[in-house]
């Protein structure tokens, strides 16, 4: 019998990896039963804003060279690509945002339980809880990202791992976003390095696996210059946007990754898993699905 994945824990930048792939092995069915439930109309979103960006880019550029500058159709149909751009990359963002904190919501289930698996109705009702405090969260995190870069490239790549690391602690410990900020800070001092090479690398895997699905639309759109494509358009966009926003499940490692970064820091700093265990010491084992208790 395997032993129970153990999340508080000392991790370095090698286990960290590892064990984000574990932890999403040994959960695999749970946590996308959950993630395609309460994400799947906004994939369903993302997939056809996608679609439709698509067919307009391709409509452009397989259409007649000369283009009449004076024709109402040329100049709006720029503007149109332009929105359809935005709104596609609005619904990829928030599908993105929706994703990471179903995860947290199963990381954090799971924990309650102690080590339990996570049922739907249960990661639902932290995911309700959890929302709103986590979208002010997450605008509050880009408009200080946005400050810091605009005042100085580094400082803004400085602050993105200590950002990154504010909803972790919103929702495991159920906190507020100005103790999540402080204890961010604090934990990863003189883990940086790690930190960043973490969501480095999970970010970099999932963007190879995006881009090479972004391949075939990309030789679709370009050959569309040379060539008659449009009986094939439809159909193609509509399998390479089908791929493209199931790929946005791989979402799902750099928010496991940089939960188990979260959990290492804690574990070095406070020694929150040692402390928990003592504490357990001599009592039943319990599977609590109650929210935790404000922490400040």
């Amino acid at each position: 019998m395997s032993q129970p994945f153990e999340l508080r824990r000392l991790r370095d930048f090698g286990q960290t990896i590892n064990d984000s792939f574990t932890f999403l092995k040994e959960n695999f069915k749970p946590l996308f039963k959950a993630l395609i439930i309460i994400c799947g109309f906004f994939i369903i979103l993302s997939m056809v804003s996608m679609i439709l960006t698509y067919l307009n880019i391709t409509n452009v550029l397989s259409g007649p060279l000369r283009v009449d500058l004076n024709s109402y159709d040329a100049s709006y149909r720029p503007v149109r690509i332009i929105v359809l751009g935005l709104i596609s990359a609005f619904f990829v963002i928030l599908t993105q945002v929706f994703i990471m904190l179903v995860t947290l919501c199963y990381i954090s289930v799971y924990l309650q339980k102690n080590n339990g698996t996570p049922t739907l109705p249960e990661v639902w009702g932290y995911f309700k809880y959890y929302f709103w405090r986590v979208l002010g969260s997450g605008i509050l995190i880009f408009i200080i990202l946005v400050v810091a870069t605009m005042l100085c490239f580094f400082p803004g790549v400085y602050m993105f791992p200590v950002l990154y690391l504010v909803i972790p602690i919103i929702v495991i410990e159920n906190s507020s976003f100005s103790y999540a900020f402080n204890k961010s800070f604090r934990i990863i001092k003189n883990n940086w390095w790690m930190v960043f090479g973490v969501i480095f690398i999970m970010s970099l895997i999932v963007g190879v696996s995006s881009s090479i699905v972004s391949i075939p639309a990309t030789l679709f759109v370009r050959g569309g210059m040379f060539f008659s494509l449009k009986a094939f358009a439809l159909p193609a966009m509509i399998i390479i946007s089908v791929l493209r926003s199931i790929l946005l499940l791989a979402y799902v490692l750099p928010a496991i990754a940089v939960c188990l970064c979260y959990f290492s820091l804690s574990e070095e700093k406070d020694g929150t898993g040692l402390l928990d265990r003592i504490e357990k010491l001599g009592k039943p084992d319990e599977n609590q699905s109650n929210l935790p208790s404000e922490e400040y």
